[in-house]
């Protein structure tokens, strides 16, 4: 049986991003010091969509222990998402290395 979106129309995401680039050291920054995830070069993985914040929490907990998760626990974030509101309203464009851009 499906569950009705909390209130205000709000769902939660459940996320999750692998980090792709190792500092110089060899290590691997998940966080900033802020607490946020750190933006280098990530995949995101949506995991779920949920009805409220504490089903995204349970499933975050289970989805812990999965392989690769496991392995990169502190890089879920859960986001609440409104229902029929559009996200991506102005497109996108591919920015390359050399500073090229493409849309």
């Amino acid at each position: 049986m499906a569950t009705a979106p909390g209130a205000g129309g709000e769902v939660f995401a459940l996320w999750h991003a692998r980090h792709l680039v190792l500092e110089e050291d060899g290590r691997t920054i998940h966080r900033d010091p802020d607490g946020e995830i750190h933006a280098d070069e990530e995949e995101w993985r949506i995991i779920g969509i949920y009805p409220d914040r504490a089903a995204a929490e349970r499933q975050r907990e289970v989805s812990i222990l999965l392989p690769g998760f496991r392995d990169e626990p502190d890089c879920f974030e859960i986001s609440p998402l409104a229902i029929d509101q559009d996200e991506w309203v102005d497109g996108y464009f591919t920015e390359y290395p050399d500073g090229r851009q493409q849309d």
